[in-house]
């Protein structure tokens, strides 16, 4: 018996080594849920095999092998026990050898713990699911632009394979056309109308369910969803929120909301991203958020939600164009019932034109303002009005979009087909003040600082004076238009006050910007935002040069005194970066209810 196991072993042996021999991977190898510890290789072949993913350091230095013995021609290897942060080089194929991969092209890296501050481009594409040369242009665009970094996730936004999201769909559309960053960089789905020719999100069937492995029970995050029509992950110091927009419910108490609103309120990253297919915000060509009724329900059921818990962006596709909003929050009607109170920056959201959209909280706070993006042009542009009023940027351009996220600043391009960045936005989250004096401000020649701590915190009182130094109009910037400005005061415990000052396009109800006396004037109205009442500034050289900043109230959130001297107040340009200051050396008075400082 025994010499008849042996050649029974033996033969199963030979068989399995000329299975492997013969097979050939026919689509991937491509990367699913990466967490910290974790990802997960899947690969087809042409022939059924047993799986195999070689792993390690270095090419040629694959030390770590896992294991699937089950033959099958569809591949999926979890690999657990991983570090943190780590590149990963890896092959796949059975234990009879490897078929792909051991070179410097296939490569991963794991995402750093969940929390982690570290710079991350991640790459959006939506409805790029013709396989053409539209596609293959925008794909190589951003392989151009990204050329020598590194990208950590790719967010598909639905209608990702045309027309049917069928198997052979996806194969031409998304396997075939994008092997190469398949490869290296895990996908993250949504479900679009196209997906839903072909597969079912309610029962969780069809190719999209069948080729993508999503989490169902919070493997790379977030709270376990149950299903993969809808889930949320973790990437570094962002939280992610992928639902479906197309067949499950989202009405009030639906499983789908009632997960979404549990998630929001466990999830403590310094962004939250969320994405679906049917923009609650567009006029793209026959696709009008007035009109088509999952669009409308989206907004009127989703948005209040979102918002009342602090989300900062939301992609989405459906329409063939380019969208983008300003910060807004709080529009959940149709669009001629956008309020000016609805939209909290009016500008263009630049890094280099109006300054980045700026949120007071680090963190998940309710209602200060998101921005949202339809794109959706990565495989085809349909010409339409793209009229909306929420959105500041419209193009008609194929394309994509980057994000980059970097600690408390998110900066976002559109990139199109050409190689050509035809948009950029910008968010900054977090204090308008740094935790120390900006370096390099202009000094003024005379310097006085007043602070009074009342009892009654109505009384506390604000007063800095700065005369006599170089203040000029080119960089002081238009703060009755768009300009950011922000009043910052210190002692040498750190950061005392921060208050950022409301500019011209977006003031409360009652304050003004307004000419005086050759500068500026700023009144803050009667409930003045961070108790700043008042504002003058005085621009060279044809007049003497000084700023005024006073303010009064609970809002100014006067510190405990006395102050540890000196003290160091600050009027800075958030958006150009110059500023100007007092370094007041000297205190007349110093003491628990009022300090007088003067400087230098």
């Amino acid at each position: 018996m025994t010499g008849i196991r042996l050649a029974l072993l033996a033969a199963t042996a030979a068989v399995a080594g000329l299975a492997a021999a013969d097979a050939a991977v026919t689509r991937g190898p491509y990367l699913q849920i990466p967490r910290p510890n974790g990802i997960v290789v899947r690969w087809r072949t042409d022939v059924a095999t047993d799986s195999r993913v070689r792993y390690g350091a270095a090419p040629g230095a694959l030390t770590l092998v896992a294991d699937e013995p089950a033959s099958t021609t569809e591949h999926e290897v979890a690999l657990t026990g991983l570090a943190a942060d780590t590149r990963y080089y890896y092959s796949v194929g059975s234990a009879g050898g490897a078929l792909v991969g051991d070179d410097a092209a296939h490569f991963f890296r794991t995402p750093p713990p969940a929390g982690t501050v570290k710079p991350t481009r991640i790459w959006v594409t939506g409805d790029g699911g013709f396989a053409d040369a539209n596609a293959a242009a925008v794909r190589d665009a951003f392989a151009t632009f990204n050329a020598g970094n590194e990208t950590g996730l790719w967010l598909l936004l639905g209608d990702n394979a045309y027309v049917v999201g069928s198997d052979a769909d996806y194969q031409a559309a998304l396997f075939d056309m994008h092997q190469d960053l398949l490869r290296r960089v895990p996908t993250w789905p949504t479900f679009g109308n196209h997906e839903a020719l072909s597969s079912n999100s309610l029962s969780q069937t069809g190719p999209y369910f069948d080729m993508f492995t999503l989490p169902t029970g919070a493997e790379a995050g977030g709270e376990p969803s149950g299903t993969e029509a809808y889930y949320s992950f973790d990437h570094a110091n962002a939280h992610f929120i992928v639902l479906d927009s197309h067949f499950s419910a989202n009405t009030p108490g639906s499983p789908m909301m009632l997960w979404l609103e549990a998630d929001l309120q466990a999830t403590t990253a310094d962004w939250v991203i969320a994405y679906w297919h049917h923009p609650p915000y567009s006029k793209g060509l026959l696709h009008d958020s007035d009109v088509e009724g999952r669009e409308i329900n989206m907004r009127e059921n989703v948005l209040p939600l979102l918002e009342e818990y602090g989300v900062d962006l939301v992609l989405c596709g459906h329409s063939h164009s380019y969208e983008r909003s300003n910060l807004v929050d709080g529009h959940y009607d149709f669009s001629p019932t956008l309020t000016p109170e609805m939209v909290l920056d009016s500008g263009d959201g630049n890094p280099l034109g109006d300054g980045p959209y700026r949120k007071p909280s680090v963190g998940p706070a309710p209602h200060e303002g998101a921005v949202y993006v339809v794109a959706g042009s990565s495989s085809e542009v349909r010409t339409a009005n793209l009229n909306h009023p929420v959105m500041e940027v419209g193009l008609l351009e194929l394309g994509s979009l980057v994000l980059d996220i970097d600690g408390n600043r998110l900066t976002g391009t559109f990139l199109n087909s050409l190689v050509q960045t035809t948009d950029t936005f910008g968010l900054i989250k977090g204090p308008v003040c740094p935790p120390a004096p900006l370096p390099g401000c202009h000094a003024g020649a005379r310097g006085t600082l007043l602070l009074k701590d009342d009892p009654a915190d109505a009384g506390d009182r604000l007063a800095w004076r700065w005369k006599g130094g170089t203040l000029d109009s080119a960089e002081l910037g238009a703060p009755d238009d768009q300009t950011d400005l922000a009043f910052c005061l210190y002692d040498q415990t750190g950061a005392l006050v921060g208050r950022a000052l409301p500019h011209g396009a977006d003031l409360p109800p009652g304050a003004i910007w307004a000419p005086f006396r050759g500068g500026l004037r700023y009144l803050g109205g009667p409930a003045p935002v961070g108790g700043i009442v008042k504002v003058r500034i005085a621009p060279g050289p044809a007049t003497p040069t000084w700023i005024v900043v006073k303010g009064k109230g609970s809002g100014l959130g006067v510190p405990a005194l006395p102050l540890a001297l000196p003290i160091t107040a600050q009027l800075a340009n958030l958006d150009g970066g110059s500023c100007w200051q007092s370094v007041l050396t000297r205190a007349k008075k110093n003491g628990p209810a009022k300090v007088l400082a003067r400087g230098p």
